[in-house]
């Protein structure tokens, strides 16, 4: 079973060229119309549209908690310590995304909602794996760790060459202006970091939050892991692909990333779980 077979591919592949297209039209004109870097919709996605990504550690960490076997202690060592490793990191990412973009947002209370989030999902996780093989186990944990990592790899070895600026920092930024997606660097970036502007502001192009947001396309993988999910393939694929197309949205809203951005930050993730996909699980 390959949910990510021809025809849903198809699908998004021509999703993602007509969003392409639209976007290096307008860009700047859809950019220009929804900027509101007050949004509560942006600031919220912008806090949380990351969750997927987060939570491939987690599950992807308790899932080498079940891997424990008292007869290899070695391996089972590296299982146990790895697989608190990933939670953790998941709990500090979690937490850190709604302090950087929600004002005066307590740690504490960053804390116990990251904890909680990551909690949940460990435990659907491990009920969604009672009866699940070993096998089984090991890819599902290839394929949600080797996703998140290759996603964002690959958008931020881009996103520093290409030195595309950002709308939020176009809009208020004299001597900056709009950089079509096709153009690689320019002197404007070298001009406006000299002058005191941050670097960040020039990783527009791919977004790496969409990338991130794109993960939860993982859910579509799920049913390699239940018998009970059988079925419900390409609904989990078009939940997660919608949730990934609201966290796109949002971050044109706040100013963060034009409609090409977005779409090849989705672009990357969904070829890297296609691709993963076809190797782990060619004859499944």
């Amino acid at each position: 079973m390959n949910v990510f077979n021809k025809k849903n591919i198809s699908i998004l592949a021509v999703m993602l060229l007509v969003f392409m297209v639209v976007g290096s039209f307008f860009d700047y004109q859809i950019s220009q119309a929804l900027f509101n870097i007050k949004s509560p919709f942006g600031i919220f996605f912008a806090s949380f549209g990351q969750l997927p990504a987060m939570l491939c550690f987690a599950a992807g960490g308790t899932l080498l908690f079940k891997l424990v076997d008292s007869s290899r202690k070695i391996s089972s060592f590296f299982c146990i310590v790895f697989g608190i490793f990933l939670n953790l990191l998941a709990v500090s990412a979690v937490t850190m995304d709604p302090m950087l973009y929600i004002e005066n947002m307590p740690l504490a209370l960053s804390a116990v909602i990251a904890v909680a989030i990551v909690a949940v999902v460990d435990i659907l996780i491990v009920k969604l794996t009672k009866e699940s093989s070993r096998e089984q186990i090991k890819k599902f944990i290839t394929l949600a760790i080797l996703t998140m990592f290759l996603q964002a790899l690959i958008i931020n070895i881009i996103k520093i060459p290409w030195g595309r600026p950002r709308m939020r920092m176009i809009s208020v930024t004299e001597g900056a202006s709009f950089q079509p997606w096709w153009v690689i660097g320019s002197e404007m970036k070298t001009k406006l970091m000299a002058l005191g502007v941050a670097s960040e502001e020039f990783k527009s192009f791919p977004s790496g939050h969409t990338g991130c947001a794109a993960c939860a396309l993982l859910l579509a993988a799920l049913p390699l892991l239940s018998d009970r999910l059988k079925g419900k393939e390409t609904m989990l694929l078009w939940i997660g692909v919608a949730f990934t197309i609201v966290v796109a949205f949002s971050r044109i809203i706040m100013g963060a990333h034009f409609l090409t951005d977005v779409t090849v930050g989705m672009s990357v993730t969904v070829l890297v779980i296609s691709i993963l996909m076809n190797i782990l699980y060619k004859k499944a």
